[in-house]
């Protein structure tokens, strides 16, 4: 009895310092396991994802793939393995396609912290880019001052750097910028660059004397961003991710600003926002989209119903296989809703791939017939890509902002699934449907363009300035 209980001790001693353990964040894996990773990676991203080849050819990225491994000569750790795994990712043109860290370094990172630089930046549309926050404890660094280069690397080298690690449909670079900007910015560069305790920074001052000088990083556990205060709103209808409000004006103007196409009480929200604005007789509304990143087309369908007066279908497909079954797609419960698509949405046969085609039907009694002007930036992707492009070519709406980070023609979206890499344990997610916008356009590579395209100034960022909203009071005026 007494060699039992020791034996249980001993189990439950081990099992409790494999779970304080701390993952080395430092560790590095030999050349040989970082070269399988790779391997595995270009093996089934080009298996399990719908569309791989869409804007690359198999032999340019296999080509790619290759340079990338010729230059692997030593020990990687597990960021500089997940930095090639991203470039990787990033050439098949896939806003739905990522990479994450091993669940270890997720768990040891939100521990401690990482070192960044301790600035939050703006890039602007001409290439420069301003200080937005300074959080250094430097207080030579003035708010807009304009960063030319960070520990000897120019600016433009760093954003490009930085580019070729973050995904975005087609060949598109705005859904890039906005993704960089304000907090995000210094999280790439470290990620890219190496988290160090100490970055060497030249900046040109709003004077325009050029300075340089060395800052101490924060850790990413005491971030902050403070941006300039907006006008207060008074509105009329809200939820977690949807508001509305008017906006005084010679003619009133009905806002409706979308962060993402979810959240509880959708459908009441857009009832009684419609119905305020025709029982208001306001003939203008602008559908904000901007930094939104999508969400479910359901509720998509639902709020187009109000503003387009005839059934809408949003098409999607897969190969008719059992890709969404194979072990090492990890997905959960989503394993079941190829089934479900199936058997209970209309679908058919489209050369080769299973088809389906979920409808939206028009709401006559709040249904709104007036004009409708639609906000959109790089950040706009997937289902409010989906719904800007619809309301441009359905009821031609008047798009305001930047090219959309959502192509203009399809995305790959629905439901994804994760890929475990066998050593890093890195993890890559990968769209199983490719969706198609049924709208007669031809993909070029890029988003749906503005019909009037915003310039914001170095002033605009510094000051909150909406130059978008602006446009809009100039068109209705």
């Amino acid at each position: 009895m007494k060699a039992f209980y020791c034996l249980i001790f001993i189990i439950i001693g081990g099992f409790s310092y494999a779970q304080h353990k701390k993952f080395d964040i430092g560790h590095t894996y030999p050349v040989k396991e970082v070269i399988e990773d790779i391997n595995y990676t270009e093996k089934y991203l080009l298996k399990f994802h719908p569309d791989p080849y869409r804007y690359i050819s198999h032999d340019s990225l296999h080509a790619f793939i290759e340079g990338i491994k010729r230059n692997i000569t030593e020990p990687l750790t597990e960021m500089q393995v997940r930095f090639y795994i991203k470039q990787i990712v990033a050439k098949i043109g896939c806003s739905h396609s990522g990479v994450d860290p091993s669940k270890a370094y997720s768990k040891t990172v939100k521990k401690l912290g990482r070192p960044v630089l301790p600035l939050n930046t703006y890039l602007l549309s001409d290439g420069r880019m301003i200080v937005i926050n300074n959080l250094s404890n430097d207080s030579g660094i003035v708010v807009g001052d304009e960063i030319i280069n960070i520990d000897g690397h120019p600016l433009d080298s760093v954003i490009r750097k930085i580019f070729s690690v973050i995904t975005s449909d087609g060949y598109n670079e705005t859904a890039k910028s906005v993704v960089s900007r304000y907090d995000n910015f210094k999280r790439y560069y470290s990620f890219c660059y190496g988290y160090n305790p100490y970055y060497t920074l030249t900046l040109k001052a709003n004077s325009g004397n050029i300075y340089t000088c060395r800052v101490k990083s924060i850790s990413t556990l005491k971030d902050t961003l403070i941006l300039p205060k907006k006008d207060s709103v008074q509105f009329l209808e809200s939820t977690k991710t949807c508001r509305y409000s008017v906006i005084e004006n010679p003619q009133p103007i009905a806002l409706i600003d979308i962060d993402a196409f979810s959240g509880r009480h959708w459908n009441r929200f857009f009832r009684r926002s419609f119905k305020d604005i025709r029982q208001k007789h306001i003939h203008n509304v602008v559908i904000d989209l901007r930094n939104n990143g999508g969400g479910k087309i359901r509720s998509g369908l639902k709020f187009l119903s109000y503003v387009i007066n005839k059934p809408v279908k949003i098409p999607f497909d897969r190969k008719p296989n059992l890709i969404a079954f194979n072990p090492r797609m990890k997905m959960g419960v989503g394993r079941l809703i190829p089934i479900v698509f199936t058997f209970f949405a209309p679908n058919t046969f489209s050369n080769g791939r299973l088809r389906h085609y979920p409808f939206g039907f028009p709401k006559h009694k709040n249904a709104f017939k007036g004009n409708i002007y639609v906000l959109v930036n790089g950040r706009s992707f997937s289902m409010s890509a989906i719904s800007s492009t619809y309301l441009k070519y359905k009821v031609n709406a008047t798009i305001i902002g930047e090219e959309t980070g959502g192509n203009i023609a399809g995305t790959n979206a629905i439901i994804t699934g994760k890929l475990l890499l066998p050593h890093t344990h890195i993890g890559v997610f990968i769209p199983v449907y490719h969706v198609y916008h049924d709208i007669d356009v031809i993909n070029d590579g890029h988003g749906l363009m503005p019909d009037y395209k915003t310039i914001y100034s170095k002033q605009d960022i510094l000051q909150g300035i909406d130059q978008d909203i602006r446009k809009v009071k100039e068109l209705v005026k």
